[in-house]
């Protein structure tokens, strides 16, 4: 949940500039808020969009605004969503093992080292590893060295990638607090003009 409010400063100057008009102050706010969590929204969209090497289908549904009003002054910005599967990443599964991209550094092979089962008198051999592979649309993985049981991979949650591109974590243009910042300030002089 990311949420931005006004300081003091914020709305002395608004009332400073609307003079004999002080009481359209809180419409003026509103509206520049809500235009401002709209266009967040873009920005963070873009931002995962740019960082992480997701499919977009059904992506943008989990981010919903709840509009700022007269009375509440303040917009929310609400990720919702469990752990993405590994197949809503970009992936390829050749007959070696399936390999995915996560945060747009290049296809990483998908295996991990299978728990070791020593029988009486073994030796320690090679290490031996489960590779990925794809079954009904998911990238899965067997848990032992057995046929089953299998569990399907899967990477980060949309709320988590939001947080990390609002943090400026995934190197895009760097933490989006200051751009809402002045997108914000901004929508308040447009929203002053209309009225003045």
């Amino acid at each position: 949940m990311i949420k931005y409010e006004l300081s003091q400063s914020d709305l002395r100057y608004v009332q400073r500039k609307l003079k004999e008009n002080k009481e359209k102050a809180p419409r003026v706010i509103k509206n520049a808020v809500n235009h401002t969590a709209k266009q967040a929204r873009k920005e963070l969209a873009g931002g995962v969009q740019a960082a992480y090497a997701v499919k977009s289908g059904g992506f943008n549904s989990r981010v919903k605004i709840q509009n700022a009003t007269t009375r509440r002054l303040y917009a929310v910005i609400r990720i919702k969503g469990r752990t993405l599967t590994i197949g809503r990443f970009h992936t390829t599964t050749p007959k070696k093992g399936a390999k995915a991209d996560i945060i747009k550094k290049g296809l990483k092979e998908l295996k991990r080292p299978l728990p070791e089962k020593k029988e009486k008198g073994e030796d320690e051999g090679e290490e031996k590893y489960a590779s990925a592979f794809k079954r009904k649309g998911l990238i899965m993985q067997r848990k032992t060295g057995d046929r089953y049981p299998l569990k399907v991979l899967r990477a980060v949650s949309a709320p988590k990638m939001f947080e990390k591109v609002y943090e400026g974590d995934r190197g895009v243009k760097g933490a989006l607090n200051p751009v809402i910042k002045k997108t914000l300030h901004s929508e308040i002089r447009k929203e002053i003009k209309k009225i003045i």
